[in-house]
């Protein structure tokens, strides 16, 4: 078995090798075959020199560009449609979700599920560091319209650890059309539309106080994105 490990960055050149290296070191020590795709979003800092020294003697990866910031959405759908594994894992580039937290997921990869997404929210989850009260609430309450807005019934739309299989990730990602915020809830819609397996498992989770998500405007523009999941649903531009 091949894994691919998708990692969108934006001006990440603090934190992106320390991420190299703990993913790579954890995936080589479980003797897992794999290849990196790093999607840079726009970056102007050093991240993808940084990416490519850490990566020296390591030829099993691939750095895809965009010449402006689209998103983290946009990222994410570039690095899932490029990547070559059996199974796709996608994972911020802050490590928020540790690497070793892909063990729970790793039985699940000879079973029925095509889906694996990791959960902050349900029993036996982890918060090792918790964002303040008004993000964590309003985390609560984009999942509550998530779930009521698209007909859905999962516990955490937005933790960015989240693992396809191969023909579950092309369908689902070729349908993407959310480059924003919100395109967490459009691909789990979409999983669920299409019919896919899909299981959510309790992850560990650390906040990185760094985030680049603007809360306000942030806010509003994922909200107007599930209206957008919703029209595009009724209109027939999932099918």
């Amino acid at each position: 078995m091949k894994l691919s490990i998708v990692i969108p960055a934006y001006n990440e050149e603090l934190r992106i090798g320390k991420t190299i290296k703990a993913v790579k070191d954890y995936l080589f020590l479980k003797g897992i075959n794999f290849e990196f795709i790093f999607v840079n979003d726009g970056s102007r800092d050093k991240t993808v020199d940084i990416i490519r020294k850490s990566l020296e003697g390591f030829r099993e990866y691939k750095i895809l560009s965009h010449e402006k910031n689209r998103g983290k959405g946009a990222a994410i759908k570039t690095g899932m449609l490029s990547a070559s594994g059996d199974w796709i894992l996608f994972m911020d580039s802050d490590l928020s979700t540790p690497i070793e937290e892909l063990e729970k997921f790793i039985p699940f990869f000879s079973s029925s599920y095509t889906v694996i997404i990791g959960t902050r929210k349900a029993k036996g989850a982890m918060v090792e560091v918790r964002q303040n009260f008004f993000r964590e609430n309003m985390g609560k309450v984009f999942t509550f319209l998530s779930n009521l807005i698209l007909g859905t019934n999962y516990s955490d739309f937005t933790c960015g650890f989240k693992c396809f299989r191969k023909d579950a990730s092309f369908k689902i990602f070729s349908s993407q059309k959310i480059e924003n915020w919100s395109y967490d809830s459009e691909i789990l819609f979409l999983a669920k539309k299409y019919g896919f397996q899909i299981i959510e498992i309790p992850v560990r989770w650390i906040n990185d106080p760094n985030t680049k998500v603007r809360l306000i405007k942030d806010t509003i523009g994922s909200f107007m994105g599930l209206l957008r999941i919703r029209a595009n649903n009724v209109l027939g531009r999932y099918e």
